[in-house]
């Protein structure tokens, strides 16, 4: 099979992403889905990308298992679990009245709002009010389901309580692996993979996907980790923009 230059960008794309999915433990998919739709479609890019985050997120879990802050966790997989499965009905009612579109821009705004805090804010030594957590890891839930990228608003409550950056990891990561694997099976029943070039595509990202981690892993040790998430959040604003122009 033949990888045409729109599917090259494509896979060149979630080379980058998952580099900082990698050494953050989040933005990887979420920076990757605005580019990937533009590039091959919401059918193609989604159940890839969401594939793709459960593997990359496996190998977080595997290395940072003892870290993982199990108490944190059962909050985290109970209130972005309850965005998710609202996600199922939400993307029913975005379905039937064609609002594809519109959610697609307000998810971009969101993005880069989300970048724009990030950049300019510190949440590491402030505690958001836990109904305000709970709000704002439910909304986080919905944008996972729809497009595989509710990591950014789960850091605004987990970089005030995971604190160490194995932990904050492996922690995030774990959930990441349930609640895509959820992803991943509707996928299939949706019949998302039934035609054999995705399959083929997925090969060749998941080669690519290796690759990306042994780099990612060499620039945990030893680029300077403020530096590396300031061109994060900035990476996070163009893919935003992406989705809105």
């Amino acid at each position: 099979m033949e990888i045409s230059f729109l599917e090259f960008l494509f896979i060149l794309v979630i080379f980058l992403a998952n580099i900082i999915q990698t050494v953050t433990g989040f933005a990887g998919t979420v920076i990757a889905m605005p580019a990937s739709i533009r590039f091959v479609g919401y059918d193609i890019a989604k159940p890839i990308l969401n594939f793709i985050a459960i593997f990359v997120c496996l190998v977080v879990v595997i290395v940072n298992f003892k870290n993982i802050n199990w108490r944190k966790f059962l909050f985290l997989i109970l209130f972005v679990g309850i965005g998710f499965g609202s996600g199922f009905i939400i993307n029913k009612e975005i379905q039937k009245y064609d609002l594809s579109d519109i959610i697609f821009k307000t998810y971009g705004i969101i993005i880069c709002l989300i970048a724009i805090v990030f950049f300019f804010f510190k949440f590491d030594d402030k505690k958001l009010p836990v109904w305000l957590e709970c709000i704002v890891l439910i909304i986080a839930g919905i944008l996972h389901f729809l497009y595989t990228s509710g990591g950014p608003l789960v850091v605004i409550f987990a970089v005030s309580s995971l604190k160490d950056k194995h932990e904050f990891r492996g922690t995030l990561s774990m959930m990441w692996v349930i609640l895509n694997s959820i992803g991943f099976v509707s996928d299939i029943a949706s019949n998302k993979f039934v035609d054999p070039h995705i399959w083929f595509l997925m090969v060749v990202v998941i080669v690519i996907s290796v690759l990306s981690i042994a780099f990612g892993k060499l620039i945990v040790n030893k680029l300077n980790q403020k530096v590396f998430m300031k061109i994060t959040y900035l990476l996070l604003f163009i893919s935003g923009l992406m989705a809105i122009i």
